[in-house]
């Protein structure tokens, strides 16, 4: 599954990217190697309250001092992209219209583990 995000971290400037379902389950996620301690983090963040304020918006971008984070949400899932000022956001834009039919078929990584707990202990 990580494998989606090879070439959306390809595009030079994007350090990571998130894969979320539509409940504000986290799906996957991957970083770059200089950001590598966020994906940790992000698996405690509550993604729910997140897609509840982002209401109707299909398409935004958060601006800070020499970061963006760009979202793409649909019915399915949202995708956050974390990148520099340099990336190009038309590329990054393009791979995430490719990767949003993948949450589709995408279960959130705690039900993943659900499944093979009970597959092991039960």
């Amino acid at each position: 599954m990580k494998d989606i995000f090879k070439d959306v971290l390809g595009i030079e400037g994007v350090h990571g990217a998130i894969a979320l379902n539509a409940e504000g389950g986290l799906i996957t996620s991957r970083f770059s190697a200089q950001y590598s301690e966020e994906e940790t983090a992000i698996t405690q963040f509550t993604w729910k309250a997140f897609l509840l304020e982002l209401g109707d918006i299909t398409e935004t971008e958060f601006v800070f001092e020499s970061h963006r984070i760009y979202v793409r949400k649909n019915q399915s899932g949202c995708l956050l992209v974390v990148m520099d000022d340099i990336a190009q956001i038309a590329m990054v834009r393009l791979n995430c219209e490719v990767l949003l039919p993948v949450l589709e078929r995408a279960e959130p990584v705690s039900s993943k583990i659900g499944k093979i707990l009970k597959k092991k202990i039960f």
